[in-house]
């Protein structure tokens, strides 16, 4: 699985994800607007996508069928965010407010190919 992560969500919560990865060795390509995802950009050459609902919904409707393991991030867990969740393969749901440790350790996991975690969704 590749090393290479892509995190699409709003500048702020960008910067931090991208501050946090960093400390523990991943370097993450980002972008925040989801409307100016570069045009080459293949989702495929990414190991893991991390993102948050709202925010993300777009997003994760385009790449809910792809095996690429995916974070989504939180603030509240509603009807509406399980049943996108649902129909999400191997994705991983944290609630906000950011727990690093679990962060660093879920990225961790994921991007070793080994993550402790059922097939499916998860919430973490």
């Amino acid at each position: 699985m590749g090393g290479k992560i892509l995190i699409v969500d709003e500048h702020r919560f960008c910067r931090v994800c991208s501050a946090i990865l960093k400390i523990v060795g991943y370097e993450a390509e980002t972008v925040t607007h989801l409307d100016n995802l570069p045009a080459g950009i293949n989702l495929n050459d990414f190991g893991l996508i991390i993102t948050s609902y709202p925010y993300g919904h777009y997003l994760l409707k385009e790449i809910k069928k792809k095996r690429i393991p995916k974070i989504i991030f939180s603030d509240h867990i509603d009807g509406n965010l399980i049943n996108i969740l649902r129909g999400i393969d191997n994705s991983y749901c944290m609630i906000k407010p950011l727990d690093y440790g679990r962060f660093k350790a879920l990225v961790k996991e994921v991007l070793s190919g080994n993550p402790n975690i059922q097939r499916g969704y998860n919430i973490v």
